[in-house]
């Protein structure tokens, strides 16, 4: 049954809430049986590029999936057959061979070119990457079934169920940390992945809708084009914090983690208001599109944007007004000084500029993949990294370090500038 966008956004706002507040309540167990520590230093380390693929995927699969679902099906036993066909079948293949070549690649690393931190801990990096491979597995087998549940606008098992590894890595840190140490927080990750699962198949089986998707394959390879092209704009837009990374050396001590600091706060609203409006207003983007109701479609973008501005700036001048005052209640203590609050007060006013471009950017977004015109944004994105790139070396090569987050903030904002002209110059194309 289709749910008021309110309801919708109702749901997953409490579900991103709690999710955070059980994440914080996570990092201060994980802190205070792991610490300091260079086992831990090497688990984080080999977790980069399992972490990227997730990230990758979480964010790309919707985008691929949603748009190509016809919403206006209203057999489940048609709906989900195509989408097993179509996309979840195939998507297994793709994941199996993604996590073959990962481990082939870092199984050569760790044995010919290990770094200094890993030769010693060979066994324990092989492990994780073994216990890793299988997380990613399930992990990324729960952002496909995301996908399907949203686009039939079923946010609630979708919204709660990451809970799920919050409370098992806790649950396993907490009691098996003393006789794994490390290997505790992994093996949480994928139990709390594999009850995901669980969930996600005890519902399709109480649906009647499990038997639908069986083995078949009838992928589309017209749309593998979109397919890489809509990969590649997630990781361009993941790139932003490489591009800051970058710059560690030319930078004054303490100033990549104030930026970090920075990104923690500014992007609070963007993870719980921006991201989940944009999740559920994307399936109504895409059955509006797919009726070719284009005229309510611009009503409810037009409404879309004035609230997406609406809700952005006020966080934009709270953080620049009261910035500071925030640092100094959340992090001033122990090691985080006064000084370092004032930097990190800095580079949070000039990210938060950024803020109300950053959530129209992501209804825009909805809207490109929705008309499937993915090489506008593609065009957009890559045009704003490479600005932020250019300014990043000027305002760095004039020691206006706060520069890097005003050069976010300003891409963001050519980035929807250059969407709207190509958007208005396609939109007689993109209706017909």
């Amino acid at each position: 049954m289709k749910q008021s966008w309110k309801r919708s956004f109702g749901i997953l706002l409490i579900a991103t809430l709690l999710s955070k507040l059980v994440g914080f309540l996570r990092e201060i167990v994980i802190a205070s049986k792991f610490g300091v520590s260079n086992e831990f230093d090497i688990l984080l380390t080999v977790f980069v590029v399992p972490n990227m693929i997730i990230s990758l995927l979480l964010y790309a699969i919707p985008h691929i999936v949603i748009p190509r679902l016809d919403l206006r099906e209203k057999s489940n036993s048609n709906f989900y057959t195509v989408f097993s066909k179509q996309f979840f079948w195939p998507y297994i293949i793709f994941l199996i061979a993604i996590l073959i070549i990962y481990n082939i690649f870092f199984t050569v690393y760790i044995k010919y070119f290990p770094t200094s931190e890993f030769i010693d801990h060979i066994q324990l990096v092989s492990n994780l990457t073994i216990i890793f491979s299988f997380f990613v597995f399930f992990s990324s087998l729960f952002n496909i079934l995301k996908a399907v549940y949203n686009a039939k606008e079923r946010f609630v098992l979708p919204a709660f169920t990451p809970l799920l590894i919050h409370f098992s890595v806790i649950f396993f840190v907490m009691f098996l940390y003393e006789e794994h140490g490390v290997y505790s927080f992994a093996y949480g990750l994928l139990v709390g992945a594999i009850l995901q699962i669980g969930v996600f198949v005890w519902d399709l089986t109480q649906k009647k809708n499990l038997v639908f998707l069986k083995p078949a394959l009838q992928p589309n390879h017209l749309d593998l084009s979109s397919y890489v092209i809509i990969i590649l704009i997630e990781f361009l837009g993941q790139s932003y914090t490489l591009i800051d990374r970058s710059f560690i050396q030319q930078l004054p001590s303490g100033h990549v983690s104030s930026m970090y600091y920075a990104g923690i706060l500014n992007n609070l609203p963007v993870t719980i208001l921006g991201l989940t409006f944009g999740t559920v207003f994307f399936p109504k983007i895409t059955l509006y599109v797919q009726e070719k109701r284009f005229e309510v479609l611009w009503k409810f973008l037009k409404k879309g944007l004035i609230l997406a501005f609406t809700v952005a700036i006020p966080f934009t001048l709270f953080f620049m007004i009261f910035g500071k005052e925030i640092i100094i209640l959340m992090f001033e203590r122990g090691a985080f000084t006064r000084d370092a609050s004032v930097i990190t007060s800095g580079y949070l006013s000039a990210l938060s500029i950024g803020l109300p471009f950053i959530f129209i950017h992501i209804l825009l977004a909805k809207i490109c993949f929705a008309f499937h015109v993915e090489k506008i944004l593609l065009t957009s994105t890559f045009l704003a990294i490479l600005l932020k790139i250019a300014l990043s070396h000027y305002f760095v090569g004039n020691l206006f370090y706060w520069g890097l987050s005003l050069s976010t903030s300003i891409s963001f904002l050519v980035n929807v500038l250059v969407l709207c002209i190509l958007l208005y110059k396609n939109k007689a194309q993109m209706v017909k």
